[in-house]
């Protein structure tokens, strides 16, 4: 064996002589450091851990202490003088100074060897090396290992399948959602519109879009504008499905953080939640916005910006204060994603301002614009003229796709394309007048002892026992309401603005558990129940009605969702010639807005609001609702939508349609996800880490668990755990009807948290055990007496993460197993050696062992570095092969497709261009990093 020196610290156990001034390491609390003796008696010794600023006392005989020895060739940091760096200098020998302290004779750069006392060593030297800890008798069992490498391989497999930002979502597997945020998600800087039909998700699309960006490292910061309604949903709905906690910044919130000193209230959170009239009338907060760096931003509800382009010349922007401060922040923000409305509805002007917010270079003229969608219909004929007439030649059908000049930009779903939606069925029910006023204004719900519309729902839930839903305008209603019905002995949950998120799940916990005891009836106001789903429920009581069709679909779209299997019955009571009676008309017989989903209601809306809002004030004064002015006003709006709806159908996109979905992309998509999550082994490794740790948790014959932090925990917090624990689930299906549970997936504080307090810590980088198995049937196993060493290391390539490399570099771990031959020679183990039973070691015993086989240790480490090195090289070069082939591929891709499609970014193929060459130059200088040692003595 060489005896040349070693590149690691020696440290190594040592006599139990205690003298002032000695240096030790704690074995139960290495997190103290390196501590010194600062007192004894003939019975206890006091060492002080002066870089945490604490001591302990301990009994000499039995003091859980290593001594630490420095040896030759161990490099040490040693502090400047005054305000200079720190000097590294090498251990060049060890000599025994008085009182059985060490003085090290050290050497810094080509300086002459100088003198060290023990004593001067710095307080913070690092323990956190594998072979550091192990000779310093800092160690731990094998399952700590094993635990290790079980996180390292399960965090390599989900890292490499790309999926883990989009199966970390607490919805459902809604083919097209997810085929719209796979196409998307990847894509450098994205800047798209999504523009399905109310009640498709949206929301949820531009979630997944902007949780798999985060993931992959493509994005890192993300701002959403919203109208200002809508902010608190907003929160709600990031938090409780994907589990990203967004700042508010709102005018007061903007003034407190700038009077607390702050300079940009925007660069205080990664994640900035806005409302759009935070820019509106001032420039100021505008400009604190344009300056940080969004590298995406998610404007929502971009339709009613009151878009006025008719008016204006075709290459102007809309006169318009919201459209200029829109424009204005996409300038400056790397991706942007648009919420809106269909481009039907919108009309092809507003539609084509809101495509100069996503790229003003290419939309710079309205008359090519409507020129091209002119020619793009052509394009649809020749499809389905394919389609019809032969054969489906999808290759054929892709390429004409692909000239689509909006298809990349742009996705459009309508229920009638995607199938399988619920149908509505409407239940009328006209009242009689209250004694006391009648007035109930859009968005007001009059609501007391008098109101007819109680006294029905207390009939109706008498006669019908199934599961029901009550929307109404406001908080105060659905407090009345809560209190009549439980006077009544109907078991309610409430549902409202006040409420936390944390009361908001346990009320729709007990709505949607099937106990007998559980609520018949869940009371929402307008916004309480926003982004909830309860597909479960048929049943839905509209107590009023909205001023606007958009707030009437949304609320109806509580129910009308993809998974809904029955027929929605919607129940609409009303009290008589009132303004009630109004509304009902209005969206009833004008819009038909009840049975089916009216794409054009905004437009006939904006064109006879004023006359609707005349009818509503005469009913308020108590005027006769039923004359021939108001049936001629309906038969007029009538008229109108039926125009608007007819002209939509005549102008829809069918390019679009196709564009937009993609099925058996979708399905693959879907197959990918459910296979990941079946296999992934995330229930079981987290509760193997809990276990651990001392974290207490119990399994529930529902699916659940429960976790509680505990007193025997062996850190004094894990990671994303409350303390008053959380109850959770892994399962997809469950978290969606059980929303007082925690999703516990890849992307949830609790499971990032417990993958880096495995992976970025000491715990199990350092283990002993003794194996008592049956060896003599393998020759190729060493005999009794020997010990055998497994090393784990990672391939470590420093690069950003919007390169992506565990995309390509799949295999990112390296097992090395090696011991000793008879002749002393290095010998590799091809098998996870080795078996039998594996049993703890006591301290005595593994010091005695380490202090005579200390050089034999330090020879196979030398050993398994260079087979690592080896591999690690070949695993680089062939990830380096890989990768360029793919990328290469999609480049070209990209370049061609640019020749048919002008929508397709230089930016987007630049970035492409750049990540792969830096790739190249990240993986060429990969390294194995030995992260993890187990030392295993045969008996």
């Amino acid at each position: 064996m060489s005896n040349h020196p070693q590149e690691h610290p020696k440290l190594m156990p040592d006599a139990r002589t205690f003298a002032l001034g000695q240096r030790w390491i704690s074995d139960t609390e290495p997190e103290l450091g390196l501590g010194i003796v600062s007192d004894l008696d003939h019975r206890t010794v006091t060492v002080a851990f002066r870089s945490c600023q604490q001591t302990r006392r301990y009994a000499q005989a039995q003091a859980p202490l290593t001594r630490l020895r420095l040896a030759s060739g161990d490099p040490v940091s040693l502090p400047g003088s005054g305000d200079e760096p720190p000097l590294d200098a090498v251990i060049e020998a060890r000599h025994e100074g008085s009182n059985h302290t060490f003085v090290y004779m050290v050497r810094v750069n080509d300086e002459p060897p100088q003198p060290l006392p023990e004593q001067a060593l710095p307080d913070a030297l690092s323990m956190n090396r594998p072979l550091d800890r192990l000779l310093a008798g800092q160690y731990e069992s094998a399952t700590w290992f094993e635990l290790r490498r079980r996180t390292s391989d399960l965090l390599q497999r989900a890292q490499s399948s790309g999926l883990m930002g989009l199966c970390s979502a607490r919805a459902d597997l809604i083919p097209h959602q997810y085929y719209i945020a796979s196409e998307v998600a990847s894509r450098y800087a994205p800047r798209v519109m999504l523009a399905d039909e109310v009640g498709l998700g949206k929301t949820i699309e531009a979630g997944l879009i902007m949780q798999q960006q985060l993931t992959l490292g493509l994005a890192n910061r993300v701002l959403i504008v919203v109208p200002e309604p809508l902010l608190h949903q907003w929160l709600v709905e990031m938090l409780r499905r994907f589990n990203l906690l967004f700042t508010i910044i709102d005018g007061p919130r903007y003034q407190a953080l700038i009077e607390s000193g702050e300079d940009n209230p925007f660069a205080t959170s990664q994640l900035v939640l806005c409302p759009l009239s935070l820019f509106l009338n001032s420039p100021a907060h505008l400009a604190s916005a344009r300056s940080v760096e969004w590298d995406l931003c998610i404007v929502d509800e971009a339709h009613h910006l009151q878009l006025q382009l008719e008016s204006s010349p075709a290459q102007a922007l809309p006169d318009t204060e919201a459209y200029q401060a829109l424009a204005s922040l996409a300038a400056t923000t790397k991706g942007l994603l648009l919420l809106s409305a269909t481009p039907e509805q919108m009309g092809q002007s507003n539609f084509f301002a809101l495509l100069r917010l996503i790229d003003p270079a290419r939309f710079n003229d309205f008359e090519q614009f409507q020129a091209e969608q002119h020619r793009y219909q052509e394009i649809a004929e020749r499809i389905e003229k394919i389609r019809n007439t032969s054969p489906v030649d999808s290759d054929e059908i892709r390429r004409l796709l692909d000239q689509h000049g909006t298809g990349r930009i742009l996705f459009r779903n309508t229920r009638r394309a995607l199938g399988n939606m619920p149908e509505r069925e409407l239940h009328a029910w006209p009242l009689p007048a209250s004694a006391v006023s009648t007035k109930s204004r859009p968005g007001k719900s009059a609501s007391s002892d008098t109101d007819p519309r109680l006294a029905w729902l207390r009939q109706w839930l008498d006669d019908h026992r199934s599961k029901t839903l009550l929307i109404c305008s406001d908080d105060a209603t659905v407090m009345t309401l809560e209190e009549q019905l439980r006077l009544a002995g109907v078991r309610c949950s409430v549902f409202h603005r006040g409420m936390s998120l944390l009361e908001r799940d346990r009320a729709a916990a007990y709505f949607s558990s099937d106990e007998p005891d559980a609520a018949r009836i869940l009371i929402c106001s307008e916004i309480g129940s926003e982004g909830r789903n309860f597909q479960f429920c048929r049943n839905l009581i509209l107590y009023d009605l909205p001023g606007s069709p958009d707030v009437l679909e949304q609320r109806i779209g509580r129910l009308d969702r993809i998974g809904q299997t029955h027929t929605i019955q919607i129940h609409v009571p009303y009290q008589r010639n009132t303004s009630q009676e109004v509304l009902f008309s209005w969206y009833h017989r004008a819009l038909n807005a009840f049975c089916q989903i009216a794409p054009g209601a905004w437009q006939t809306w904006a064109a006879f609001r004023e006359q609707l809002q005349d009818c509503i004030h005469l009913a308020d004064s108590g005027q006769d609702v039923q004359t021939a002015e108001f049936e001629g006003f309906l038969d007029a709006a009538r008229a109108h939508h039926e125009g608007v709806c007819q002209s939509l159908e005549h102008g829809r996109d069918q390019l679009l349609d196709m564009n937009s979905f993609d099925a058996a992309a979708a399905q693959k998509i879907i197959s990918a996800i459910q296979r990941f999550e079946a296999n992934s082994s995330l229930d079981s490794w987290l509760i193997d880490v809990l276990d651990h740790f001392g974290v207490f948790n119990e399994r529930h014959s529902d699916g659940s668990i429960t976790i509680v932090p505990s007193e025997d925990m062996l850190i004094p917090a894990f990671p994303g755990l409350p303390d008053a624990g959380i109850d959770a689930c892994f399962d997809r299906q469950l978290a969606l009807v059980r929303d007082d549970l925690a999703h516990l997936t890849w992307q949830h504080p609790m499971v990032i948290g417990a993958l880096d307090l495995v992976l970025a810590t000491t715990h199990g980088n350092a283990c002993i055990s003794a194996s008592s198995g049956d060896r003599t049937m393998n020759p190729n196993q060493p005999q009794t007496g020997e010990f055998v060493l497994q090393l784990l290391y990672r391939i470590r390539v420093d690069a950003p993460a919007q390169l992506q490399v565990q995309k390509y570099l799949t295999d990112s771990s390296i097992n090395v197993t090696l011991t000793l031959n008879e002749e002393g020679e290095p010998v590799t183990l091809t098998s996870a050696y080795p078996g039998g039973t594996q049993q703890a070691v006591e301290r005595s015993a593994a010091a005695q062992f380490l202090e005579e086989n200390r050089q034999s240790l330090l020879d196979l480490l030398q050993t398994g570095n260079q087979l690592a090195s080896d591999q690690c090289k070949q695993l680089s070069s062939q990830t380096s092969k890989t990768m360029l082939e793919a990328q290469m591929q999609e480049i070209k891709r990209l370049l061609a497709l640019k020749q048919r499609n002008p929508n397709i970014r230089d930016e987007e193929i630049q970035f492409l261009k750049d990540q792969t060459l830096a790739l190249h130059n990240c993986l060429s200088g990969a390294k194995a990093e030995l992260t993890a040692l187990h030392l295993v003595i045969m008996n």
